[in-house]
């Protein structure tokens, strides 16, 4: 089926504009398009969401075909609580939107290691574009982790743990197992980094050695990151609602303006 490129409802997906959205951290006006869900403040890193208002990806059966799969599923809108396009109540609300981040990110990590590790085989090699693109991939998750990430895990560990710390104690607190998963993760996250980096160097002379070892390091920071936020989403998140009040939460808010500031 051949669509009009004068679709009202899909031009303004085809041809996006910006959107000026205040951050909810540190005030700073932040540019989204509208073929996007979310963009992270250059001022202090925070993913900023678009409000998803209601357009014919909801309803029209051929808008996956209009506007181009991949488009498509960055757009379509998501169920349940928590979900990007969600306006976020509560400082616990944009812990859980960045989740969903982290996730999509731990995505890309597991497509650009497998295609690595696959590439890598005598019966498939990997060319030199398709390398550089998944160095590219891993670029990505890893600069995500270095600002996105390491900004979620100083929110919890400087602001959100010791709040919940004063209603459950220090000892013996899921936040302790929660802390010692943040140093794990960054152990594995420097392995990768130094990997990549000698994949970088060497140009791929070593290219099987150097995507086995990727792929290795790529599978335990997935896990490792999944598990971690399934623990947060289902269980340390809903605990946090039950136990802070609204006096508290601003607090938290307050004090990640703060942290925002200091690291802008």
């Amino acid at each position: 089926m051949t669509f009009s490129k004068s679709c009202p409802g899909s031009r303004a997906i085809r041809e996006p504009t910006p959107e000026y959205i205040d951050c909810p951290s540190c005030g700073e006006e932040v540019e989204v398009w509208t073929h996007e869900m979310s963009y992270p403040c250059s001022n202090c890193g925070t993913r900023v969401f678009r409000e998803q208002s209601s357009s014919c990806i909801d309803w029209c059966p051929y808008a996956e075909e209009c506007i181009g799969p991949e488009v498509y599923r960055s757009l379509k809108p998501q169920t349940g609580n928590g979900s990007p396009g969600a306006e976020a109540a509560s400082p616990l609300d944009v812990l859980t939107q960045e989740h969903d981040e982290a996730l999509k990110h731990i995505g890309l990590l597991r497509a650009a290691t497998l295609c690595l590790r696959v590439g890598a085989s005598a019966s498939a090699p990997l060319s030199g574009q398709a390398l550089d693109q998944s160095v590219s991939h891993l670029g990505q998750v890893l600069e995500f982790f270095d600002k996105e990430l390491r900004l979620h895990f100083r929110r919890e560990e400087e602001v959100l743990f010791p709040i919940l710390e004063k209603h459950m104690g220090r000892e013996g607190s899921p936040t302790q197992l929660l802390l010692a998963e943040h140093a794990e993760l960054w152990r594995w996250h420097d392995q990768l980094k130094a990997k990549v980096a000698e994949l970088q160097r060497d140009g791929g002379a070593h290219l099987p050695v150097a995507a086995t070892a990727i792929y290795e390091v790529g599978s335990h920071i997935t896990r490792l990151l999944k598990g971690h936020i399934k623990k947060e989403n289902e269980s340390l998140l809903p605990l946090a609602k039950s136990l802070l009040g609204k006096d508290e939460l601003d607090e938290v808010s307050g004090k990640w303006r703060s942290l925002a500031a200091e690291v802008s």
